[in-house]
């Protein structure tokens, strides 16, 4: 089972077809995903309740643990 920073972390990778630069360098900051792609939490996020629901559903969306 994956923890959820490790989904999202996962779900970043398929987005930047597996390149891990790609994910460092990643452009889209309006993604709910943006604050944890580097595969930690940051100490500090800049959004609301209503971007975490959208980081869960746009995680629900096909990250596997596989």
């Amino acid at each position: 089972m994956l923890t959820p920073i490790k989904a999202i972390r996962k779900k970043c990778l398929q987005c930047s077809n597996d390149q891990p630069k790609e994910v460092k360098e990643c452009p889209i900051t309006t993604c709910p995903l943006y604050p944890y792609r580097l595969g930690h939490r940051p100490s500090k996020i800049n959004s609301n309740a209503k971007s975490h629901k959208l980081a869960n559903d746009f995680l629900s969306e096909g990250v596997n643990d596989g």
